[in-house]
């Protein structure tokens, strides 16, 4: 009996030893483990890795810079996530995604005065288990030529302001330059990313050719805008240009 019972035991252990791991679902997928994306000196280059919640249930993520060993000391980064766009000093980021949501994850360079390219690693994990996580590198190039064309008789333009990132601790204002073809009525306006007005800079008749407005970091009240990602809107004549901007203390 003692002998059938042993037997028995011994083959429990190795049935038990050749079953198969089980391990627990993915909770978020990631479209790539890498973005790259190429833009202007001194300008403003965005990389996009879209995330995905793979459960029924809100996954609360973190995302987080945690390697800038290779990005160039002129430059700078900003988190887009989360249905925000984070100051750049901050480099992480808590936040949630809805069962089944998808959002795409923005990495935005502002790149130096200089050609050159930079890249950074950024760590999104599952904070309610800190052992799932992948990790995502974004690479930047900035060139000198404009990926924009130069103005040329007869069109309109919307050139890039400068400085980008407009900065209030090194410079008291940021320069918006465009050209008219012809005189008419011009609106230049500041937008925040939710689409609210923040400063009007010019609303008035302009004449034929180029123009300058600056811009202060203001709001239309006179009050100081937190730092973040604008977008700027020339209309003219029926037509339409818009740019984006990045504001840093």
């Amino acid at each position: 009996m003692t002998r059938r019972r042993t037997i028995s035991l011994i083959f429990a252990l190795l049935l038990v030893a050749t079953l198969p791991v089980v391990t627990s679902a993915q909770s978020f997928s990631v479209a790539s483990e890498s973005a790259s994306a190429t833009g202007d000196v001194n300008g403003f280059i965005s990389g996009y890795i879209q995330v995905t919640n793979l459960t029924g249930q809100t996954l609360n993520l973190r995302v987080a810079i945690t390697n800038k060993a290779n990005l160039p000391s002129d430059w700078g980064t900003q988190i887009c996530f989360f249905q925000n766009c984070f100051p750049p000093s901050v480099e992480s980021v808590d936040g949630t995604l809805g069962p089944g949501e998808s959002e795409v994850l923005d990495l935005t360079f502002f790149s130096g005065p200089n050609p050159g390219t930079g890249s950074v690693q950024v760590t999104v994990s599952n904070r309610d288990n800190t052992n799932e996580n992948r990790v995502l590198t974004f690479t930047a190039t900035s060139q000198v030529t404009s990926s924009y064309p130069a103005p040329t008789a007869g069109s309109f333009f919307l050139a890039q302001n400068y400085p980008n990132p407009f900065s209030m601790s090194k410079t008291s204002v940021t320069n918006i330059n465009y050209v008219l073809p012809s005189a008419g009525y011009v609106s230049l306006k500041i937008y925040n990313l939710l689409g609210k007005e923040v400063r009007t800079l010019v609303n008035e008749s302009r004449p034929a050719g180029k123009s300058t407005a600056m811009w202060d970091g203001r709001d239309n009240q006179g009050k100081q805008s937190p730092t973040g990602v604008y977008v700027y809107k020339l209309s003219a004549n029926g037509q339409n240009f818009s740019r984006r901007m990045s504001f840093t203390r």
